[in-house]
Order: structure tokens, then sequence, then C-alpha cells
């Protein structure tokens, strides 16, 4: 049984027998999958802002209903008091600091956004048999392994910008800031009167198209960010100008999600979140006392509104709850409602607070507790404190503390319980239990050594741990980042979705492209994607495919099984399931059977090695079908791959807590832990004289083991044509830049033709 189909097997008997006790009874078809998933995050709606949360001056009855059904929390901290740190925090399960995403915003000529080594919700959801979407802004950076469809999200729509005065400047020249359909565009201008009602029409058409299979929707509207836009039927709706038009035009879009998901009847089988990514404004009452505006780490910047709704799952109706929750809390605790574990290793800063959610508890519970599938996670932060904070700063009080950063990313405040700690420019603590507005200073010695302490605490881990940004080369963004030209792929015939192999309900697809006008059997070539083993999909190496297709050879950019739903030697057997199936069905596409090659970057580069150094190692093989054919291959480029897993180095990051993750996820544990498995999936250990030419190709500022030198003197010993090319100034994900990718393609390209096009000696 495929892990996936485990997964929904047993994910009702973990739902009810260990994580939550108590479950509302359904029909056994009701509970075949996991929940489907809906995070509705709206823009710059301030903590007063809804009906439910006191406004007088707008009707929200949608949202009002959702609070009714469900959990409305009072205490509720987005990740950041701005944008797109915000998103950062939200997506990642981290503190934007933490992923090197909590200065400011991305504009459009952001060099940076979430690292591609990132395990977005979105990823981990998908490597789970989730379909996942996108609809809405985006504002994570835009440089294409940072866009959406790279970072877990199967269908992307909506903006990628805001549409500010300070961002709508850079789009002076291209027309406007264009509406985007995945890489097409729908509309330039956009319009931002139209885009409530847009998101929400293209989101519903996303769960009809899903109702049958596990879904997670991400809604991030553009509302109620300046400039507002307010459709006709809505404008003067309110008691409160065109905001208050907004927020009654997002109230019933909210509605109509609610009713699709009722007329496909899977209302009972999803779970709805509403959140805010930053507050706006004060107070605007005597009883509203919070003070602050957005960019501030006052309440009024940070502290929004939350609700979270799914009564049928087992989540509670009707509730109010004042426990301290943080927008990085929903990452574990929407994965354990999926019945999704956090992959061992994934260092996050996010609680599981589903026992919250369910009422088993009124509180967050502790991790020792063990009440929940992800309970855990946080006892993989670093917690290492000196002498002078170990006496009066428990483990759990200081993952259970959040610590408040502006806008331009520096720490400014940390709060624990009902208290909370300003630290500059001087040291002022606050009761927010009896003074939420913040104007009460509070001495108590006790408190503020042990919240300055944790400040402290906080600083030394994230740096020690903080992890890098993607980042894109100055010269990228300038140069161009990576584009097929239209004249080439118009040169393109283009099959997509061609299932390859099949594990029980489980499929893997390659989209195929080969020349157009070009009869008799061509070379094919199997393109794989990197990712660290745990993310990405052929959509990842489709450019690559592309590119090789032009030069004349059948080329096919696979997905494989990720880590996070099946174990090395999964992924090696499905690329060479590929290879065989290319090969069962050469005359169909017009391939040389004789002739098949492999390219591969990163993760995929390791693959692609080890495909052409294991041909008929029986445990590599695996049941994708076509067992009659050989899943040989005649040439390889590995890109930027790892070849020796018993190296030192492999034995010293496989065993480092952060930085070892992906490893012993792909591999089941470390080198020292898990040596044969290591020695199985090195390619070098498989090297032998009867294996196909190697051409690397490799960044020059990326780690010089991929540079592969015991690989190739191995090969030169047994007479096997190799070599290398170090792409100048390059760094690891060289395939972004048009540039380097120009040179990769060109290198690869002619390498192949001499291997796979010239006659056969």
């Amino acid at each position: 049984m495929s892990q996936l189909n485990l997964c929904r097997t047993l994910w009702m008997t973990l739902f009810a027998l260990s994580l939550f006790g108590r479950c509302v009874p359904a029909s056994g078809a009701e509970r075949a999958t996991p929940p489907n998933i809906v995070f509705i995050f709206v823009d710059d709606q301030g903590y007063y802002d809804l009906g439910c949360y006191g406004a007088t001056e707008v009707e929200t009855p949608r949202i009002d209903a959702m609070a009714e059904q469900g959990t409305r929390l009072t205490d509720y901290y987005a990740a950041a008091p701005i944008c797109s740190p915000s998103r950062a925090g939200l997506l990642t399960g981290c503190y934007p600091r933490r992923v090197g995403n909590h200065v400011w915003v991305h504009r459009a000529d952001s060099r940076t956004g979430i690292h591609p080594d990132e395990l977005t919700i979105a990823e981990l959801f998908k490597s789970n048999g989730y379909a996942t979407a996108c609809i809405g802004k985006w504002h994570l950076g835009f440089a294409e392994p940072l866009l959406p469809r790279n970072q877990g999200f199967d269908h992307y729509f909506g903006l990628l910008h805001n549409l500010d005065p300070v961002e709508v400047l850079y789009f002076e020249d291209k027309g406007g800031v264009p509406l985007l359909r995945n890489e097409e565009i729908v509309k330039c201008p956009a319009a931002p009167a139209e885009l409530t009602q847009l998101y929400t029409d293209e989101a519903i058409n996303f769960i009809e198209q899903n109702k049958d299979t596990p879904f997670f929707l991400y809604l991030p509207h553009t509302m109620l960010h300046n400039p507002l836009g307010v459709s006709d039927e809505f404008k003067g709706s309110s008691n409160w100008g065109e905001y208050g038009d907004a927020i009654q035009e997002l109230d019933q879009n909210v509605g109509r999600i609610f009713d699709s998901l009722k007329e496909q009847k899977i209302d009972d089988h999803t779970i709805v979140i509403y959140a805010s990514d930053n507050g706006r404004g004060p107070g605007r009452t005597p009883e509203q006392k919070i003070r602050g505006r957005k960019l501030s780490t006052y309440e009024g910047g940070i502290r929004v509104p939350a609700i979270a709704w799914g009564p049928a799952l087992g989540l509670q109706t009707g509730v109010e709850s004042s426990a301290v929750v943080r927008a990085m809390d929903w990452y574990p605790t929407l994965a354990t409602f999926a019945g999704i574990k956090v992959p061992e290793g994934h260092v996050i800063d996010g609680r599981d607070i589903s026992p919250l959610l369910t009422g088993e508890t009124e509180f967050v519970p502790s991790p020792e507790m063990k009440m929940s599938l992800n309970a855990l996670v946080p006892l993989r932060r670093r917690w290492d404190p000196a002498g002078e904070w170990s006496p009066i700063i428990s483990r759990v009080e200081y993952n259970d503390a959040f610590f408040y950063h502006g806008s331009e990313g520096t720490l400014s405040a940390v709060r624990w319980k009902n208290w909370k700690l300003y630290l500059n420019p001087s040291l002022q603590l606050y009761d927010l239990a009896s003074d939420p507005g913040e104007t009460n200073l509070v001495r108590n010695g006790e408190i503020l050594k042990k919240l300055r302490g944790m400040a402290i605490l906080f600083q030394e881990e994230m740096q020690f741990d903080a992890r890098p940004a993607g980042e894109i080369p100055p010269q990228g963004l300038a140069d161009g980042n990576t584009v097929i030209p239209q004249t080439s792929l118009d040169s393109l015939d283009e099959k997509l979705d061609v299932t390859y192999a099949r594990y029980g309900e489980r499929t893997l697809e390659m989209d195929l492209y080969r020349p157009k006008g070009i009869w008799g059997d061509l070379p094919a070539i199997v393109c794989i994607h990197g990712g660290g083993w745990q993310k990405g999909s052929k959509i990842n190496h489709r450019k690559v495919a592309q590119a090789l297709a032009a030069q004349g050879f059948v080329a096919v950019s696979i997905s494989y099984r990720l880590s996070g739903e099946a174990q090395f030697p999964a992924q090696i057997q499905d690329c060479k399931a590929a290879v065989r199936f290319l090969r069962a069905n050469a005359n169909r596409f017009g391939i040389d059977s004789e002739r098949i090659g492999a390219i591969g970057h990163s993760a995929g580069g390791h693959l692609a090695a080890l495909l052409a150094t294991s041909a008929g190692v029986p445990e590599l093989e695996g049941g994708g079908g076509n067992a009659q054919f050989t899943s040989a291959i005649q040439a390889v480029v590995p890109m930027d791959g790892q070849t020796d897993f018993l190296s030192q180095r492999t034995r010293d990051i496989s065993a480092d807590e952060n930085r070892g993750g992906i490893w012993r996820q792909f591999l089941g544990g470390s080198q020292q832990d898990q040596l044969e498995t290591y020695r199985l999936a090195s390619p070098l250990v498989h090297l032998d004289q009867a294996d196909p030419p190697c051409w690397l190709i490799t960044g020059e500022n990326d780690s010089p083991s991929t540079r592969a030198a015991e690989f190739r003197a191995r090969m030169t010993e047994f007479g096997i044509e190799n070599g290398v090319t170090v792409l100048k100034d390059a760094p690891h994900p060289f395939t972004v830049k048009q540039i380097w990718f120009d040179e990769a393609m060109e290198t690869a390209g002619q390498f192949f033709s001499r291997h796979l096009k010239e006659p056969i000696r």
C-alpha cells in the first residue's frame, strides 16, 4: 500500500483514537480522505474591524456566523506587522527572521523570497497527496524559483505584487500590474474593484474541480490593502466609507466560499481558517482599547482577527479563546488535522494547537503532554540556556513566548502569558490582561528578568539557527530570469501529464516535448527536478526539457515520489520506471529506445547519476511497471548533484540537527545510523566500467563536492568519458538565470548529441 493510501486509511483512526479524543460520527465514505483546508488570509484588517470583534460601522454576517460556529481567537498574532514577512511566517511555520524574510516587503526589484529549500506548508500538503492552490496576493519573491508554483502550489491565480503607488511605479512601462493565472496574463492592469470577486470565483472553481480529492486552498486577498477596491454593488453599503464597503464585500465572498463547500457536499469535511496578515489601526471607542497601527509592534499593529471553523470535524463551536496563538502555529496544527507528520529534523517555530481547537484543552498544551501528532515539533528548536537564565526560564515557557518584530525586522518586544515587555529604547513592562491599551507601566522585577532573558535566548537562537532567504544574484534580475524563447516553444509538440507509473491510487506523470516536423526515432532525455528529494514536481524541470527538445531530442520532465510520502529507494525506482516506460512506448512517441539519457539538478543530479550507475541493481528497480525493459541509460549529465554518500561531508551534514533533516528524511536516518542505505544510494559505490559517459555541470560558488573529483577519477580509471563544466560566478540554483541556463543547456546538448545522436560504435 502506498504511503498516500496508508495516510488516507489511517486518518480517521488517528483522529479518533490518538489526536483529539472526540469526533462527530460520519460514514466511511465521508471520512475516506483527510480533510480539505481553506485558509482565507485578509490584507490589513484591524483587530476591531469585524462585527464579531466589535465593529458597529459594518455588517459581517457570514464571518460572524463562522465565529459562532467555530473558535474566535482574541489573542492571535500575525507573524509580522507588514505584508511579506507575515506571509513568510504563515507559509513556513517560522518566525520570518528564521527564514530570512523579516525586513520590510518584497518590491518588484527584490532579489529575495522564501528559499527554495524551505518546506512550505503547501509543499508539505502536496507531498502528502493534496491538490494545492494559491489564489490572491503573493508578495514573496518574483524570480522563477521563488514563485508560488515553485513553492508547492499546483495552481496560482492573482497578483504577485501590491497595487500601492510605490509598487505600481515599477510597471508603468508594462501597462500596469498584471493579473496572472499560472504564467499567463489574464488582465493588465489589474482592477482593484474586481479582485475580491475574481479571487472568489477562481477559488470556487478550484473547489469544484477538486471536490473528490483533499485540497489545500490558500486564499490571500489583496483587500483590504490600499488602494481599496469596491465593486458597484457594495459602494456606499457601509457606515465606514470605502474601507467598510470593502469589508462587507469580503464578507459576502467569504459566504460564497461556504456556500460552495455546502453545494459540493464537502462542508462537513473541510476546515476553514480566517485571519488577517497584520493590523491596521487602533480602537475607535472607549471599549476598544488596543492602540497602534500597521508596521508597529503595539498590539494594534500585529494582534488581528482569527477564526477557526470545522464543527463536523471535531473543532469546537461557539468558543472564544484568549490563548496566545501565533500565525506560525497553523503549520503543524493543520498538518495534524490532515494526519501529516512534520518531517523529522525540520525546525519550525509553530506549535500544534489542535487540542485547543477541538476543546480538549483551554490552553496550548506543552509538547511533553504528547496530545497530538505534531506536539513534539517545538522541541526541535535550540534549547541551551546559559546558567544565568536556566533557573528562571523553562523550555515550555520559552516555546510559548511570542517575539514581536517590527517592520524593519528588529526584535522589539516579547509576550509570555499576559505579560509584554518592550525592549527599546528602554525596558517597559505591561499587563495586557488588565491593560490591552498598553498605557500603564508595571513594576515586576521577576517577570521583567524572565522576559528579558527570553529575548536574549531568542537572539542567540536566531544567531545560530536562522536560515537564508532565497536570493537571486544582483545581476540575475538585470540580465533576466530564465525564459525559453517563444520561437523555441512554437517549434515543439507537447504532451502533458502522461501517466508513466501507478502505485495503487498514486500516479506519476511526465510532460513530454518533441520537435515538430521531425520524423523518425529520436534520442530521449529524462529530466529530473531537484528540491532535496522532498519538494518540487515535473514543472520545475520543464524549461530544461523544452531547451533540450529544441536541440532535437524527445525530452521528458518527470515527477517522482517525494521523501515526505516515501523514503528511498522510491525516488530512484520512479526514475527507472520512467526510462522503462519510454522504452515500452518508443513507437508511440518516436523514440530510439537504445539512446536514452538523463539530466538532473541538485537532488535530481544525484538521481541522474544513480540512474546511470545502478542498472540492474534489484533493490533499486522497483515495481513501476514494464519490467521486461531495461532501465539502463546511455549518457548522463548531473548538475550540482552529490555522487558520494559515504563521504565525511555527508556523514557530518546528515548528523547535524539543523542541516541534516532532508538527508535523514530521505534515507531514514543519519549516515551513521543507516550506513547500508547510504551505500545503496551512493552513485560512486555502484560505478563500474559498463556505465555510460558522464558530464557534470556545477556553479563556481557551489560546494566543491558537486565537482565530484573522486567520482570522475574512478570513471577515468574505468575508461569512461567524463568531464565537468564550472559556470563562472554561478550559485547552486544556476538554472534560474538565463546566462547560466543557456551555457548549461548548450553544454548538455552538445554532450548528448555526441553520445546519443552519433552512430553507435
